[in-house]
């Protein structure tokens, strides 16, 4: 392959697979405010590569939960659009779709790519629809794919709705900052190392495509999340960081995840991707991130 697509390319995640991508192919990327992809089917610009990457996504859960048929019809025409340009392209390109780790819902323990899913908000509706879509476009007219289920990922760029971004932004602005109770659990992991993946799919052998696997780190708690945050910004601020707890402030808990760990060996084994960034170094870097951003405004 020497020329892939990418779609969403001026989105968070955009701007850290986008550079990445540039390293090893020529690179064509559609984004907003240029291109509406729920409106438009890009048929020209699917012409000439050989793989599309699949970014595009409305991600807000809130808009999602305010909006539910729209966010649902949305982001399925995003990528039917896409899906649809590459099949009258007629060239079959690769597909490397995003997805995301809320598939698997309520389950705890450790899920693989074959544990069940579930729809337990519209976003995670709109991406169970979305990977039936990809794999029906596989099946029914020998379009290739990989999707990866990502799970929660940080890192620069990312918008202020991100918990770790929200809280660095707090601690910058003020010595004491107040959460509301902090025990739901996610497997975050540092955005290159999505990227990463993504990276390692486009490279990965043809035996390895039309199959999902997961991306991600391990599970961690809010508050473990928030303990480490303090530690690195008191060190990097040279300040104590007060902290306090609202336990007025409730979140809906219909659509919290589970506590579930992600297996991660058929990306190990089959794409050749691992974890490059630990998490506490994603945590280091981020935070510089934002400190450099906060400098020079």
């Amino acid at each position: 392959m020497k020329r892939i697509l990418v779609t969403g390319a001026t989105g968070y995640l955009g701007k850290h697979v986008v550079p990445l991508l540039k390293k090893h192919y020529s690179v064509v990327t559609i984004g907003r405010p240029k291109t509406d992809l729920a409106r438009t089917i890009p048929v020209t610009a699917v012409k000439k590569v050989d793989a599309i990457v699949h970014l595009a996504s409305d991600v807000s859960i809130a808009n999602a939960i305010q909006n539910p048929a729209e966010h649902i019809k949305n982001n399925l025409l995003l990528t039917l659009n896409v899906l649809e340009a590459a099949r009258a392209s007629g060239k079959k390109p690769f597909i490397v779709y995003l997805s995301s780790d809320r598939l698997y819902g309520k389950l705890n323990g450790t899920v693989t790519e074959e544990s069940p899913t579930f729809p337990i908000e519209p976003y995670v509706a709109s991406k169970i629809m979305n990977e039936t879509a990809v794999k029906t476009f596989a099946n029914q007219f020998d379009i290739p794919f990989i999707i990866l289920r990502a799970s929660a990922f940080f890192g620069p760029h990312q918008p202020r709705r991100g918990f770790i971004s929200d809280v660095i932004q707090k601690m910058i602005a003020s010595n004491e900052i107040t959460t509301g109770p902090l025990t739901g659990v996610k497997n975050f992991t540092y955005a290159s190392n999505v990227a990463d993946a993504v990276l390692a799919a486009l490279k990965a052998p043809s035996k390895s495509r039309n199959k999902i696997y997961n991306i991600g780190g391990k599970p961690l708690t809010l508050s473990q999340v928030l303990t480490q945050l303090r530690a690195i910004m008191e060190k990097k601020l040279s300040k104590k960081i007060k902290i306090k707890t609202d336990h007025s402030i409730k979140f809906p808990t219909r659509n919290e995840i589970g506590a579930f760990r992600l297996n991660t060996n058929a990306a190990k084994q089959k794409l050749k991707w691992k974890e490059k960034v630990s998490f506490k170094e994603g945590l280091e870097r981020t935070v510089d991130y934002f400190l450099n951003q906060d400098s020079t405004t």
